[in-house]
């Protein structure tokens, strides 16, 4: 385990706002828009109902799970593909970073599988009980080809499976270890895994499970992490960590609703309850 931790304290919403507001200089320095006031909708918004995963591919279409069907649309909102996932059980988490292989991971089922990109089934789907899991709760891809992380909540053991056999990487006792209560969110990003728990915040490990950096954060719902920033979703506004900077900033939200977000390149795409909605920054 990597000793020197850096501890990067959250400041309480009245402090944040005392002291720093989002301004075009910080999100230049964040890899977005060089000049933008405000967050505008743009494209058509997706109607949606129960959501229990989704995802934005690099192209820009978005997937969606809801009522066991499959859903594809591109970026003006066109429905592209629809597929039942009735025999996967329900799906929890989709990982669509490669366009022409799309991961899912099913809770119930405790399977992992891919997707083509009209969203057929491709090949066998990986059964976790047969690498000696309890209980996978927490999914995501990696950055090395055919392989994935999960997380093993009741046996508190991290791994990176192949899906060809390849020699994978496992923590054992990983809650003893790190001192969290539970992985809300697992996400691989930049060549760095990311550990959420809404009740501690957000753990930054290497790919060999040893701990880079912590971030106290203890008002979060979720998170999306690019390019080495931590987006945090709190209430209305979201939050970003960045090593670049001294203290976390803010961004005042459109809606007051949204379950779930993320950020990719110069967008935001924000879930509420009965929409999915694309967002961008104002010129």
């Amino acid at each position: 385990m990597k000793k020197g931790i850096y501890f990067f304290v959250f400041l309480c919403m009245e402090m944040v706002h005392a002291n720093h507001v989002w301004t075009s200089r910080d999100w230049t320095i964040h890899d977005s828009p060089e000049r933008h006031d405000t967050l505008l909708l743009c494209g058509a918004e997706i109607v949606v109902n129960n959501v229990s995963a989704w995802d934005v591919d690099e192209l820009g279409n978005t997937i969606i799970v809801q009522a066991n069907q499959l859903k594809k649309y591109d970026v003006k909102g066109n429905l592209l593909f629809a597929q039942s996932s009735k025999t996967v059980g329900n799906i929890t988490k989709l990982d669509a970073r490669n366009p022409m292989k799309v991961l899912f991971f099913s809770e119930e089922q405790q399977l992992v599988g891919t997707l083509d990109n009209s969203l057929t089934f491709q090949g066998e789907n990986f059964d976790l009980s047969t690498y000696g899991l309890s209980y996978a709760q927490a999914f995501s891809s990696s950055f090395q080809n055919n392989k994935f992380w999960v997380y093993d909540q009741d046996n508190s053991k991290l791994e990176l499976l192949s899906t060809n056999n390849q020699q994978s990487v496992k923590i054992e006792n990983l809650k003893s270890l790190l001192g969290f209560n539970e992985v809300t969110q697992l996400i691989e990003e930049g060549n760095f895994l990311f550990l959420y728990d809404k009740t501690k915040g957000v753990y930054k490990l290497d790919n060999y499970g040893n701990l880079i950096d912590f971030i106290s954060i203890k008002i979060g719902s979720y998170i999306s992490v690019e390019k080495n920033v931590i987006y945090v979703l709190c209430g209305n506004i979201l939050y970003a960590y960045s090593e670049k900077e001294p203290m976390p900033m803010e961004l005042f939200l459109p809606r007051t609703d949204i379950l779930q977000f993320k950020k990719q390149g110069a967008y935001f795409y924000f879930l509420e309850k009965n929409k999915l909605s694309k967002f961008s920054f104002k010129k």
